[in-house]
């Protein structure tokens, strides 16, 4: 819980200078003395942050106990790890009564895999520890956005080369390099938050609070985006080779101009282009009339071969148009 404190300031000095002191116990607890300095940020609302030299976040390990026999299975205990590593632990110990089994040791090692910066440091009978070895400091948070926003782009290309060709090679390479957007979607988003906990270090990245919301939502964004481009890759892989008649097409012109779309909104977003995310709106009004369209038509035939596939594409294709909304609503934010 945060204490706050009053301090009188006092003039110093014939040149009138302005002093405080400063909290005996903070200087205590930082070991400061009257000989060391400290550092003195002005935040963007103009708020002034004081901080023991140097600032160094990993001194304040976070850590998490995890007792497996608690979450049976696989999927419950995924879930468990990865709100632990979302939170900004930087040690998550799981421990077993009984001694771990092959499956779960195995389960645990599938898991940490998915935990990008994330190792298993290590491994007793009853007792396994996951340890973060990427410094967050030395975390380059921009270029993970970049990669992140690159390869779901080369994600909805290759989707578009698939569905031409027919190609279920191809989809399902998709979907494998589909978890490495998901992987780094989760570093961005621990980054972030871990960043919020230390109010020094969001100050040193030139981060506002608003930042990270909008980094958030950013990469949320694409990784839902990403998961609708696997959609459509497994409708292909189940439903493959559909005729390519003019439905087939539409299909593939719709999503085209969608990944056009998606290519506007996110350079507006990484490179503060005000007018693509402005115009973002109405291309997506036209975007979701031409998916009417191609529907109707589609439903004016019955039994079409192919129609199941392409309405699941169809489908995923608003989702993804749909999700350059919020995109560029973050764009204007970062950028008015």
């Amino acid at each position: 819980m945060l204490k706050k404190q009053t301090r009188k300031l006092v003039r110093w000095g014939s040149s009138n200078t302005l002093i405080i002191s400063l909290p005996r116990e903070w200087t205590k607890k930082n070991n400061l003395t009257s000989d060391q300095e400290v550092s003195i940020l002005e935040n963007p609302d103009g708020s002034l942050l004081i901080l023991p030299s140097p600032v160094t976040p990993e001194k304040n390990i976070l850590t998490a106990t995890i007792d497996i026999q608690k979450y049976p299975t696989k999927e419950f205990l995924d879930q468990i790890i990865q709100t632990k590593y979302l939170s900004g632990n930087d040690l998550i110990t799981i421990t077993s009564k009984q001694a771990f089994t092959q499956t779960r040791y195995h389960e645990i090692t599938q898991i940490a895999q998915n935990l990008l910066g994330f190792e298993i440091t290590s491994k007793t009978p009853n007792q396994i520890t996951l340890q973060d070895v990427m410094s967050i400091q030395q975390t380059n948070l921009t270029l993970l956005i970049r990669i992140i926003s690159r390869t779901t782009l080369e994600l909805l290309e290759n989707l578009i080369q698939a569905l031409e060709e027919n190609n279920t090679t191809l989809a399902e390479a998709i979907i494998q390099s589909r978890d490495n957007i998901y992987k780094y979607h989760m570093r961005i988003v621990r980054q972030l938050r871990k960043a919020l906990q230390y109010p020094a270090l969001l100050t040193q990245m030139e981060l506002t609070a608003q930042d990270t919301l909008d980094y958030t939502t950013y990469v949320t964004t694409i990784n839902d985006i990403a998961e609708n481009i696997e959609t459509m890759s497994r409708a292909i892989l189940k439903y493959p080779h559909p005729p390519k008649n003019k439905h087939h097409q539409a299909t593939v012109e719709l999503i085209k101009e969608t990944l056009q779309l998606l290519q506007q909104v996110t350079g507006a977003f990484l490179f503060h282009k005000v007018q693509d995310a402005i115009d973002t709106p109405s291309t997506i009004a036209k975007i979701k009339e031409q998916k009417r369209e191609t529907e109707i038509q589609i439903d004016k035939e019955t039994n079409l071969p192919g129609a199941i596939t392409l309405q699941i594409i169809l489908d995923a294709t608003e989702k993804i148009a749909e999700a350059a909304r919020p995109i560029a609503q973050a764009a204007l934010r970062q950028s008015l």
